[in-house]
């Protein structure tokens, strides 16, 4: 016997609940499943099919999902780019479960997180609602969409929280996303979206852009009298802009942090989103001693097939060749430097030729550098380049520091301000 406010053991609780869910007329709550979930909102979610005019075939598929009465479908940009790069190329359609196909208009799109909104000419019948609630780590969601033109398919997983060395966060989701479902919805059991898939890194690894984002794209399309862009790629370029100055001007308003290497103190963690490496090599055949420390974030913003702007890198080393001669050290400390990120991915015809400025210049903490600072302008994209800034600590036998920043799709005078505050950072303790 127990005592009035006395608790049970807990043992004697679970037999009490399973009892109790035993009895006739108890109420038992089914999990969701799959296949329940599939039925029931599948109906919802479409293939986006990118389809080149010359030939009248498909260039890419994704996947796509209705919202606000079925008057609207979200997507990626990423899935519809060539439609926006290309407007005279690429037309965007899509093809429901029935296997009807209807063209689609592009109405809005945000390039930094990735996201787009068309129109169909018929309004789609069970649109989705846009979930609100916050998210546990670890509650079941489920993906859909058209992995490899394989047909409509759902995926379960998990919500893993948010992305922390990113300035634009994704949701973490343990879950196996493939090419095809980037646009597709990710919902809770009772059919709410709460993201939109966008990507993986393999081995069920996936992100998804939070639903937030989409409320946001979406809100301005549905205002009466609202038209979308009449440029796209002078919007696509305004947006970059836009992105480009926001990002760095957050770096240039804050203290950086610094890392010791050896006898050096370099910027280490522009901001709370990065995310830093180091590694050494001591191996007891190598003639010199070397150590490297990295540093970058999550955030990457597709612009097209070859343009992927990832802002910025850090990137330092430090090298001892006491078993060098100065000349032996001097040789390889000058193919470190003549190597370290002089090329960057791209297609000429999208940017013009990298050129670099070299020089020798003293820091106000006394340091002597010999610098270059290398850009190359977008063509298509007015005012943004990708820059190169690199340097190398002189006048020391055998021992070298040299440091890169590595910039994609910024403007020049930016980057140049960035860079001069990066050197000055770097300081020498005898």
């Amino acid at each position: 016997m127990h005592g009035r406010g006395e608790p049970a053991p807990r043992g004697a609780v679970w037999l009490l609940i399973a009892l109790m869910a035993l009895l006739p007329g108890a109420r038992r709550v089914p999990a969701a499943d799959a296949r329940e979930l599939f039925q029931r909102f599948s109906d919802g979610v479409v293939q986006i099919r990118i389809v080149e005019e010359g030939s009248g075939g498909k260039a890419s598929i994704g996947s796509g999902f209705a919202v606000a009465d079925g008057r609207r479908l979200v997507t990626n940009f990423h899935v519809v780019s060539e439609a926006v790069h290309h407007p005279d190329r690429y037309r965007a359609e899509l093809l429901d479960e029935q296997e009807r196909s209807q063209p689609l208009r592009l109405l809005a799109f945000d390039v930094v997180h990735d996201l787009a909104v068309l129109e169909p000419v018929e309004a789609m019948e069970r649109p989705f609602a846009l979930g609100r609630a916050r998210l546990d780590k670890g509650t079941r969601i489920w993906s859909l969409g058209n992995p490899l033109d394989l047909g409509l398919s759902i995926v379960e997983g998990t919500y893993n929280g948010l992305l922390e060395h990113s300035r634009y966060r994704r949701i973490h989701f343990t879950g196996s996303l493939n090419p095809g479902m980037s646009g597709g919805p990710a919902i809770l059991s009772d059919g709410r979206v709460v993201g939109v898939n966008v990507s993986t890194a393999g081995d069920q690894v996936s992100f998804l852009v939070p639903v937030s984002r989409v409320r946001d794209l979406l809100a301005p399309t549905l205002i009466a009298g609202f038209e979308p862009p009449s440029d796209l790629a002078a919007e696509l370029g305004r947006q970059l802009e836009a992105y480009q100055g926001e990002y760095l001007d957050d770096l240039l308003g804050r203290a950086p942090e610094s890392v010791d290497m050896g006898p050096y103190s370099a910027p280490t963690r522009p901001a709370p989103y990065f995310n830093c490496w180091g590694d050494s090599a001591h191996d007891d055949d190598d003639l010199y001693e070397a150590s490297v420390h990295q540093c970058s974030t999550s955030d990457q913003v597709y612009v097209s097939r070859e343009q992927i702007f990832s802002i910025v890198t850090l990137r330092h080393r430090h090298l001892r060749g006491a078993e060098l001669t100065p000349s032996q050290f001097h040789e390889m400390y000058t193919q470190f430097f003549e190597g370290n990120h002089s090329q960057i991915w791209g297609r000429d015809t999208e940017t013009t030729p990298l050129r670099c400025r070299t020089r020798f210049v003293e820091t106000a903490g006394g340091l002597r550098f010999k610098a270059a600072f290398c850009a190359r302008r977008y063509r298509e994209l007015e005012g943004l380049y990708d820059v190169v800034f690199k340097a190398a600590a002189l006048g020391r036998a055998r021992e070298g520091f040299e440091t890169a920043l590595v910039l994609r799709g910024v403007d020049y005078e930016r980057a140049e301000r960035l860079a001069r505050r990066h050197l000055e950072a770097i300081r020498w303790t005898p």
